[in-house]
């Protein structure tokens, strides 16, 4: 009789020891994770593109390691939205520089960048970071920073772009001020009125992909339309 409480004692304590090494288990893994999150940012800061390159695949591989997935298979749903949010914002963060460093790298490879761009974008979108995240793609586009600026834009549309999705498709031949004066009538005109929300609403849902479809317009098209918004933005 008195083996049994013993033996539910020495259990307990077996569980106890084998939940602590998984903890310190995931807090080495995590420790890693950031040194080599954190050397990455500063060989991509100092232009040492090859060094950030090792040290972010390197963050990746273990945080795949840590999850239990497999290479290239990292999505939003892997993580809790409450609790793992920062890592999420370190992830994009992190997929956003590889996104710049495959945009100017000699050997085009126009499928990773899109892997990657699509990756920024997928722990971007929705997140409360999301409109930072849509500043940094329209800044980088400003700035007339991309080599492959196609690839760069659609992921600005899918960001929200200010949620003025078409005319952020031919910013390149608008006004300089034309999308503020297109948000400013939509703020103070359309999400005052019954009609205006309803038009709004419908025009998020299909907005991304008509904007989409522009961009492969011929550039022609894109500047007429461009235009148009000009004349618009000029009335309101």
């Amino acid at each position: 009789m008195e083996d049994r409480p013993l033996s539910i004692r020495a259990r307990k304590k077996v569980k106890a020891q084998v939940e602590k090494a998984e903890r310190d288990r995931l807090m080495r893994l995590f420790q890693r994770r950031m040194e080599l999150a954190r050397s990455g940012a500063v060989f991509f800061r100092d232009g040492k593109l090859k060094e950030a390159l090792q040290n972010y695949f390197g963050y990746l591989e273990v945080l795949e390691k840590t999850k239990g997935i497999a290479k290239g298979k990292l999505e939003p749903g892997h993580f809790d939205l409450k609790k793992d949010i920062a890592e999420m914002l370190l992830l994009s963060g992190i997929f956003w520089d590889l996104s710049k460093l495959h945009d100017r790298a000699k050997q085009k490879d126009l499928d990773k960048l899109q892997y990657y761009l699509n990756r920024f974008v997928m722990f971007s979108k929705g997140m409360p970071y999301q409109h930072v995240a849509s500043e940094l793609v329209r800044k980088y586009l400003l700035n007339g920073l991309p080599k492959n600026r196609k690839e760069f834009k659609d992921a600005h549309i899918k960001l929200g772009g200010g949620s003025c999705f078409i005319a952020t498709a031919v910013e390149d031949y608008c006004d300089p001020t034309t999308l503020d004066d297109l948000r400013y009538f939509r703020d103070e005109y359309l999400l005052s009125r019954g009609w205006g929300r309803q038009f709004v609403r419908v025009y998020y849902r299909i907005g991304p992909t008509l904007a989409r479809g522009v961009l492969r317009t011929p550039e022609a098209f894109q500047r007429l339309l461009a235009h148009t918004f000009d004349r618009i933005a000029k009335l309101t």
